[in-house]
């Protein structure tokens, strides 16, 4: 139902903008008033223009700012992240070192347990 409002709601518009052209153009007006009550239309229609502009330029550099906020949240997240992995690298590491050290320092003393038994 909701798709056959639009199209019903354009041609309503349309319909009210071409008897509106079609009313002016018909008037028993000078050419002169006819031209003042078209520069009055084309003027209101360009404020109403510039307005619009103004809002959109507004709700993008809205948009932007949040954009970059939102950015720079993540960026300092992911260096967080980052650093806490790095930090968890590297103390896995060590342990692993300390580790393979214990291994070799037992199997040194069992290699020469053994040489000194043979």
């Amino acid at each position: 139902m909701g798709e056959k409002k639009l199209p019903i709601c354009l041609a309503f518009v349309a319909g009210v903008l071409v008897g509106g052209i079609t009313a002016l153009l018909l008037a028993p007006t000078s050419g002169s008033e006819l031209r003042r009550k078209v520069k009055e239309s084309a003027e209101e229609a360009k404020e109403k223009l510039l307005e619009r502009e103004s809002l959109l330029k507004e709700k993008l550099l809205n948009i932007k700012e949040t954009a970059e906020t939102k950015l720079e949240e993540l960026k300092m997240k992911a260096k967080e992240t980052l650093e806490e992995k790095k930090t968890t690298l590297t103390e896995t590491l060590e342990k692993a070192k300390e580790t393979i050290q214990e291994k070799k320092e037992e199997l040194t003393e069992k290699f020469f347990k053994k040489e000194e038994e043979v």
